[in-house]
C-alpha cells in the first residue's frame, strides 16, 4: 500500500476497519509494524469494465485489503493436533485485517485476498521462519468463512484461527 491509494473512499461496512485503514495502516506501515496489500484496479480497462458493471471505481480506489504482521505464539493456544508438534513458543505470521469493499463482497475477492496473504506466508516463512497463519476472526460468520480455508479454531477461543504452513 502506497500514499496514492484512495483509503478515505474504501467502505467495508465496518467502520473499525474503515477507520484503521484510513488512519493507521500507512503509519504502521512506515514503522515496520505491519505491511498493508490493496487490490485495486489493474489498469484504465479495468476500471472502466468496472464502470459499466454499475461499480463507481477509479484507478487509485481501494478494493480491498489485509495486513500482515510476524508474532510469536505460545504452542498452549494453538489447536490441539497442532500443539503437539511444536516447542512451546513459536514465531507465525498473523493476518491482522482483511476486508472488502462492502459493495464488492461475496464476489470470491476476499478468497483472493487470502490466498495471497498465504502465498505472501509461505514466501516469507521460507527466508525467516513462521510455522502459519494466525486470524482473530471478528465474529463466527468471518469464523466460518477462514474454516472453509482449513484454518482450525484454537482450544476455547473458536474466533481465534491458526492454518498450519507445515
Amino acid at each position: 500500500m502506497t500514499g496514492r491509494h484512495d483509503r478515505n473512499g474504501f467502505d467495508c461496512g465496518v467502520e473499525v476497519l474503515n477507520v484503521w485503514l484510513k488512519q493507521t495502516a500507512l503509519q504502521h506501515q512506515g514503522k515496520g509494524i505491519s505491511r498493508s496489500f490493496v487490490a485495486v484496479p489493474a489498469d484504465e480497462s479495468a476500471v472502466q469494465s468496472w464502470a459499466k458493471s454499475g461499480y463507481p471505481v477509479q484507478a487509485s480506489s481501494i478494493l480491498g485489503f489485509y495486513t500482515l504482521t510476524s508474532a510469536f505464539v505460545l504452542t498452549e493456544g494453538l489447536p490441539a493436533q497442532q500443539s503437539r508438534r511444536y516447542p512451546r513458543q513459536i514465531p507465525v505470521t498473523r493476518l491482522g485485517r482483511l476486508a472488502t469493499r462492502s459493495d464488492m463482497q461475496d464476489q470470491g475477492l476476499g478468497r483472493l485476498l487470502l490466498a495471497d496473504a498465504v502465498n505472501r506466508d509461505r514466501t516469507a516463512a521460507q527466508a525467516v521462519g513462521s510455522a502459519g497463519l494466525f486470524v482473530d476472526a471478528k465474529n463466527e460468520a468471518a469464523a466460518r468463512f477462514y474454516r472453509r480455508y482449513g484454518f482450525t479454531p484454537c482450544a476455547d477461543q473458536p474466533l481465534k484461527l491458526f492454518l498450519s504452513l507445515w
